[in-house]
């Protein structure tokens, strides 16, 4: 059990120390390039970790260096993107939300103000225009709240503009199990939210053999309903934000993988994609994906949508065991085929360990994708190219992870 708890504190960051790039170097000049890029680094050391984010115009040459690059933040950080902005969220007992954008010089700088109730599981641009974001809060046991918080933000004002509470137990019985969120999307009036039931003290997952999916209404977020099916296990895994896609035609995706290697502490069903359709509030029964027993497949730990029904993923190749667990290893690159039900492997890219318990640290640029592995103790941005499933090495980073990723300009 002590062990199973060090491997969420490791994923998750727990402690953080604060030291600032070398404010005797020179800033650094603003980009020349017609990119520009922020990340979220992660620098650990054997008794801390500290976040930074920093600016690129090119992810593909030399060296991105903390080195008068970086803005320091406080405390366990994750990161989402919309409206232009690139938002470092707070966790852990940080609960602030600092919203980064370019100036007029093509430099970050950051817009504070913005806090949540509570610690944010998820934040969301509601349909791409950029204009409004959608943020959760959900306890983490009942000690800190029985009550899920939604959350609309404002884009242009930055500020929160509504707040809606659920119980916790109106969406999964908590005498059962509390619940932990996996994802979530909006589509059109309505808010679909992955999630899986755990021992909030343990961690150990009793319910694994059935899909849930709470739907809410939008923009109001009254629970409607919670649709189930166990054909697969839950969507999503700890902290990960992988359990639901929305296609262009409003097909919705459920991801499940039930892996040891992501905090399950048992797998009872096959690793599997549902459906639910364009217009249904309920899984179609005419559509599985069983990504286990898929050529080239596995567990999908981790994803993001790139568009024509496609994900880009990290899939643990290996079977996993319970010795495995939280480990996140045994990781491929891949490019998933929701339609064709097929997954194709990324070529030049190697097996990898990945960050455990947080969000996919990916992004879409046009027909390419950007990521970053470590190796050796070194992180390296990968670009794939979408068409030929192909990754390009490109620079390195100056950290020991990558935290969140995307384009500002």
């Amino acid at each position: 059990m002590l062990k199973q708890l060090a491997k969420i504190s490791l994923f998750a960051g727990v402690v953080f120390t604060a030291f600032s790039c070398d404010d005797k170097d020179d800033p650094t000049p603003a980009a020349e390039t017609d990119k520009v890029y922020a990340l979220g680094v992660g620098v650990t050391t054997s008794t801390a970790t500290t976040n930074y984010v920093v600016q690129t115009g090119d992810l593909m040459n030399g060296t991105i260096s903390l080195t008068g690059n970086g803005l320091l933040q406080e405390g366990y950080r994750d990161y989402a993107f919309g409206g232009g902005n690139f938002y470092s969220i707070g966790g852990l007992g940080v609960t602030d939300v600092n919203t980064i954008s370019l100036n007029a010089s093509n430099q970050l700088t950051t817009k504070t103000g913005l806090t949540f109730e509570m610690a944010n599981n998820e934040f969301i641009d509601v349909d791409g225009t950029g204009k409004t974001m959608v943020g959760v809060s959900m306890p983490a046991n009942p000690t800190a709240g029985l009550n899920a918080k939604f959350y609309t933000v404002d884009v242009a004002s930055n500020t929160i503009t509504n707040r809606a509470e659920v119980p916790m137990n109106d969406i999964h019985p908590s005498n059962q199990d509390w619940l932990f969120h996996t994802g979530m999307q909006v589509r059109g009036n309505q808010l679909f939210q992955t999630f899986y039931p755990v021992n909030h003290t343990t961690y150990a997952t009793a319910n694994t053999d059935t899909c849930y999916v709470a739907i809410y209404s939008y923009p109001g977020f009254a629970l409607q309903k919670v649709i189930k099916d166990t054909r697969t296990g839950p969507a999503g895994a700890f902290n990960t934000r992988s359990g639901i896609f929305e296609t262009e035609n409003g097909d919705l995706y459920t991801v499940s993988n039930s892996s040891y290697s992501n905090g399950y502490s048992q797998s009872t069903k096959p690793a599997g994609i549902l459906r639910i359709a364009a217009g249904s509030t309920e899984f179609d029964q005419n559509y599985f994906f069983n990504t286990d027993t898929a050529p080239n497949g596995g567990k999908i730990a981790h994803a993001i949508y790139i568009g024509n029904n496609k994900l880009f993923a990290a899939i643990t190749v290996v079977p996993p065991t319970l010795d495995d667990r939280w480990s996140d290893k045994n990781l491929r690159l891949a490019i998933v085929d929701l339609s064709a039900k097929t997954i194709t492997r990324v070529a030049n890219a190697p097996v990898f360990t990945g960050n455990g318990g947080r969000s996919f640290a990916a992004l879409v640029d046009g027909d390419k994708v950007y990521t970053a592995i470590a190796a050796d103790g070194v992180v390296n941005i990968y670009q794939t190219d979408i068409a030929t499933a192909t990754a390009t090495k490109g620079a390195e980073v100056q950290g020991s992870f990558l935290g969140g990723i995307a384009r500002l300009k």
